[in-house]
């Protein structure tokens, strides 16, 4: 006993230091932040001036927990707001990486399997890509992972301990990414399916994972009543998607029927836009899912599935993970309806609620390895290659808008008016402060230097593909020789020009 459980502190003891050693690589390798960083990281710095004053400073700041984060720890330790982001980051993506391995020991305990589930998180292409970004999405993911965890250990030992731990697990997950609201109000509906239990019981464990959700839903109140609405950020979407959301998704849907029956579908086939719109978005939805996953994942979880490998398990551990899984149908589907678009970051909850299956599917595959041998490698290679192009392809490099902003910071004078036609560039050049977020949109219009407008500034910073370079041609021919030009490889560019 004491061996396997030696053996397993071992599995975890390697997996968060390997995990900790990806993300320490991703940040060194990052040498420009992602564009939501700049909200969180100014938002951080700018809490000293009040949180009402913080919450207006930019779209990502209305719900500032993850900003508070970075401050709280940038003010106890000394170091930089962008230092403490990655730390917080790393830290976020370890719990994600254990807690993920400990929902398949809940599921299979043997050490075979938990290196198996190590394998699949520390290699899943997505999770790896977004170890880089400055995102509050980890700290979600990370208490979104362990409410698992709490919630299965729940329905094995009821205990008040493990309710606790659920919700406020959810709670902390909600700090970050408000759709944690969701899953604590929907996810204890699946104390109704435990049939072996009275009903009396099952209304008992009911209330014991929402006990944490009333004693908010109450807190919320009394402040609505002695401060009004005004002043509950996000928790006024919950508001407004209860209250006209079916009413907002039905009116969006209909009009993108509208526009595919008369722009695209024939006469013959109008009537039909509808159904043929709900086949094209659930097609979409599918297609993003599978990208999500990688295409080696999404192949194993099917396998899984076609051979019901949670078969074996308590109905009880399968109401859970299902009912994760379509909540997240739910939140990530209705956002599709309602918006038109996803991003990856969107689709990984759902996508780590689907690779617990894979390590199930490798365990399947070794018992066949007397048999047949080449389903199991092909896998593993499979996923080592998935996995390493998501750590080590990081498309061309971004250092030199980076070294641009630097330049900007260090050469030009203090009250010279400078424009840029880049959001990262303009937040390394340090000039603009607070008022990026006031300026960038006013930047970034396609005709914001055109017709002369240009002529109003004193330095322009301008970031180019390499395409666009020669369709700006005019531009830069008019513009005449610049004074500093910063490159990668490929062709890229940040051309700064003195204007005189």
């Amino acid at each position: 006993m004491y061996g396997i459980i030696r053996q397993n502190g071992m599995v975890y003891f390697t997996a968060a230091v390997l995990s900790l050693i990806l993300s320490y690589l991703a940040g060194v390798h990052e040498t420009v932040i992602n564009p939501d960083a700049i909200c969180y990281l100014q938002s951080a710095e700018s809490l000293p001036q009040g949180l009402s004053f913080v919450t207006q400073l930019c779209g990502q700041a209305k719900w500032p927990f993850y900003s508070i984060f970075i401050f709280s720890l940038a003010s106890a330790t000394k170091f930089s707001y962008l230092t403490s982001a990655y730390i917080l980051d790393a830290l976020f993506t370890l719990i994600s990486v254990v807690s993920f391995i400990a929902i398949i020991q809940s599921l299979k305990n043997n050490i075979r399997t938990l290196c198996f589930a190590a394998f699949v998180i520390l290699f899943a292409h997505q999770f790896n890509t977004v170890r880089e970004y400055i995102v509050r999405d980890h700290g979600f993911w990370a208490f979104y992972l362990l409410s698992i965890v709490c919630l299965m250990r729940y329905f094995r030992f009821p205990q008040w301990s493990y309710a606790l731990a659920w919700s406020m697990s959810l709670v902390i997950a909600t700090l970050f990414r408000i759709e944690g609201v969701v899953f604590l109000v929907l996810l204890p509906l699946v104390t109704f399916l435990e049939t072996k239990k009275s009903f009396l019981s099952r209304i008992q464990s009911f209330l014991q994972l929402n006990t944490v959700f009333f004693l908010g839903l109450i807190c919320v109140c009394v402040w609505m009543f002695f401060r009004g609405t005004e002043h509950l950020g996000r928790l006024n979407e919950i508001q407004f998607q209860i209250l006209h959301g079916f009413t907002v998704i039905t009116e969006h849907f209909q009009i993108r029927a509208n526009l595919l029956a008369q722009h695209i579908l024939s006469q013959y086939s109008a009537h039909d836009a509808s159904l043929i719109f709900i086949i094209v978005l659930i097609s979409w939805f599918v297609i993003q899912i599978v990208e999500n996953l990688s295409l080696i994942y999404a192949v194993l979880v099917i396998y899984a599935w076609w051979n019901k490998l949670l078969k074996t398990f308590d109905p009880m551990t399968r109401f859970i993970l299902w009912g994760y899984i379509i909540v997240n149908i739910f939140i990530t589907f209705v956002f599709l309806v309602e918006h038109m678009f996803l991003t990856k970051r969107y689709l990984l909850p759902l996508s780590l609620i689907l690779m617990i299956w894979i390590p199930l599917a490798l365990d399947d595959l070794y018992h066949q390895w007397q048999k047949r041998k080449w389903p199991l490698v092909f896998a593993l290679f499979c996923i080592i290659i998935s996995g390493y192009s998501s750590m080590m392809d990081r498309g061309y490099p971004k250092k030199y808008i980076h070294d641009a902003g630097n330049w900007l910071n260090l050469n030009l004078p203090e009250k010279a008016k400078l424009y840029s036609n880049d959001y990262q560039l303009m937040y390394y050049s340090q000039r603009f402060g607070n008022d990026i977020f006031k300026k960038a949109p006013e930047f970034l219009k396609e005709n914001a230097i055109s017709n002369g407008k240009w002529k109003q500034f004193d330095f322009l910073a301008l970031r180019f593909d390499k395409k666009k370079i020669t369709k700006d041609n005019m531009l830069i021919n008019e513009l005449g020789q610049p004074i500093q030009v910063f490159a990668n490889k490929r062709g890229d560019q940040v051309i700064i020009y003195k204007v005189n």
